[in-house]
């Protein structure tokens, strides 16, 4: 057996059909799947549980994302892990697409996908757009953003290598994994195509701007005790952990442009692009509003209404 498809599933009654379904459509057949259902209190592990062979249901008690990932790594027979999360939803090449991405390049493959909103998708809203970290920029790539898609595809064997996800991370524990890969010398590959929808929602931990902010902030720090870091990348780490991140800068930005607040949002997006220069997103916003942001405002704001309306995108969300 080639992959394993994890699917770590707290309380995803609603949604973790549609995931294991999406998995079992692959185009790619050499695989199973691990369903890791993290204490549930709602009917998540009857539904997967009624999946027939090569779906396997792992049961726990609850201890978060970053446990169930680690257990589902742990029950794998497969050679490579490709995580699906249980609100999200892969298209038929997704793996196939993955495994050749992988098998062409070694390391990590990760896959562009659709943000998945509560009113649909929209052809502009993908994962990734523009450029995509060069390998010998992504070690301070890594740094200034989690780059890496949890939809990504790696050998079981790396977590033996570096450690499993960090349990005490309610969430960016992905974001630690990959920077550990990274510094451990692995490289990542872009899937470019989008073959997957990631859900952007209110509920989850994901949501929870504040708290991502926090454990982002405990990503850095931990990263900031690493023996090998450049100069160049502790100079940085610190920077980081001296003010707001990139993402912050990012959502008050998109807020300041919502209300019409154009050199407002000009400032945060500035400040967000040169925290984060491999952020294509917030690059390209700052240098629109750069030189005349009551000209470009309007329009860019006009845009982004008139897109978050289509999609049902509601403030406040961060995923």
């Amino acid at each position: 057996m080639r992959v394993s498809v994890v699917i770590p599933a707290y309380d995803a009654e609603t949604t973790v059909g549609a995931a294991i379904s999406s998995a079992l459509l692959q185009t790619y057949s050499d695989l199973e799947v691990v369903v890791v259902d993290d204490g549930s209190k709602d009917g998540t592990g009857a539904i997967a549980g009624s999946f027939p062979d090569p779906v396997r249901v792992v049961r726990q008690d609850n201890a978060g994302v970053a446990a169930a990932r680690n257990r589902g790594v742990a029950e794998a027979r497969g050679e490579l892990i490709a995580f699906c999360d249980a609100d999200d939803v892969l298209l038929p090449g997704h793996l196939e697409a993955l495994v050749e991405t992988l098998d062409r390049n070694g390391g990590i493959a990760t896959s562009n996908c659709y943000w998945l909103f509560p009113g649909g998708i929209h052809p502009s809203r993908k994962r990734y757009k523009g450029r995509f970290p060069r390998p010998d920029a992504q070690r301070l790539a890594i740094l200034e953003q989690n780059f890496v898609s949890t939809m990504s595809l790696f050998p079981t064997a790396l977590a033996g290598e570096i450690g499993p996800f960090d349990e005490g991370l309610a969430v960016a524990e992905d974001w630690d994994f990959w920077l550990r890969a990274i510094y451990a010398g692995r490289r990542v590959s872009l899937q470019p195509r989008p073959l997957a929808l990631y859900r952007w929602g209110s509920a989850g931990l994901a949501a929870d701007a504040k708290r991502m902010d926090e454990h982002a902030a405990e990503v850095l720090r931990k990263a900031l005790a690493r023996d090998d870091l450049s100069a160049e990348e502790r100079a940085y780490v610190k920077r980081r952990l001296d003010g707001p991140g990139p993402a912050e800068h990012g959502r008050e930005g998109d807020e300041a442009l919502r209300r019409g607040r154009y050199r407002d949002a000009a400032a945060r997006y500035r400040a967000a692009a040169a925290l984060a220069p491999s952020e294509t997103r917030l690059v390209w916003k700052s240098r629109a509003l750069r030189t005349a942001p009551w000209l470009a405002g309007p329009l860019l704001r006009s845009r982004q209404l008139r897109i978050e309306d289509a999609t049902g995108f509601e403030e406040g969300h961060v995923r």
